[in-house]
């Protein structure tokens, strides 16, 4: 799974970037779309101006779609967050995001404003030009190097440690799935990747296990283990009794 979060000033061409690069099986996670879905529909309203309690509604609904969409491994997913605070920024970046900033220029967005929007909508895009500034369209951001995120030579050489007493068949912590050294056995067809079971972002040092390649990556941060697909249809622990 691959996340790719989508930035850039309203009327940009933000959702129309996503559908000409999303697969049809992928998952793109749209505000508007979200509150549209869930508002009643009224002749003649604006599509982009919605009731305080669809705002509140629409908000939790985004933030679920987003914690079940990671989980997900045989998908990307593209989600529009049109002017996230540089702390939400990084944490994405902490999950491996790509940033795309999808930006034609202040003028194409104001004309466009100017007919397709709401009058509120035109201080909004200033307001992002002003603290963002113009960025070319598709740009991404740089990501980290290997080594600045904690995952350089000292880590290889563990993943080589976890590699060398891995019993083929093992089941993945993620998925439930069996673990193979050859890339080609495994699900993803990919190499076994090192894990932290104490992830990083909550002061993990030294990956003490392996997961396949997709699973390590849509685990991320490690907030949302408890949404991990080996959790599925999982039944309650056996008591000694049980077991005896």
């Amino acid at each position: 799974m691959a996340l790719t979060v989508v930035i850039g000033p309203p009327c940009a061409g933000k959702s129309t970037w996503c559908r000409e690069h999303a697969g049809p099986e992928d998952v793109v996670i749209d505000y508007d779309l979200l509150a549209n879905a869930l508002s009643a529909p009224r002749e003649g309203d604006s599509k982009h101006e919605h009731a305080k309690g669809v705002k509140a509604v629409t908000k939790a609904a985004r933030q679920a779609a987003i914690d079940k969409a990671i989980t997900l491994r045989d998908i990307d997913v593209y989600l529009i967050h049109s002017t996230p605070s540089t702390q939400l920024l990084a944490k994405y970046r902490s999950y491996g995001a790509r940033i795309v900033t999808v930006d034609p220029g202040m003028d194409v967005v104001m004309e466009r404003a100017k007919r397709l929007r709401p009058y509120w909508m035109q201080p909004v895009i200033k307001k992002w030009y002003a603290e963002r500034g113009a960025k070319t369209i598709g740009a991404p951001a740089k990501p980290l190097t290997r080594t600045q995120r904690g995952l350089g030579t000292a880590h290889d050489h563990q993943r080589t440690r976890l590699l060398v007493a891995h019993v083929d068949g093992t089941l993945c912590w993620w998925c439930n799935e069996p673990m193979y050294r050859d890339d080609a056995r495994n699900f993803d067809q990919a190499g076994l990747e090192a894990d932290h079971s104490i992830a990083r972002s909550q002061g993990g040092t030294v990956a003490d296990r392996l997961l396949h390649r997709r699973c390590n990556r849509s685990r991320q941060g490690g907030n949302r283990d408890h949404l991990r697909p080996a959790l599925e249809g999982a039944s309650a622990p056996l008591t000694t009794r049980q077991w005896l």
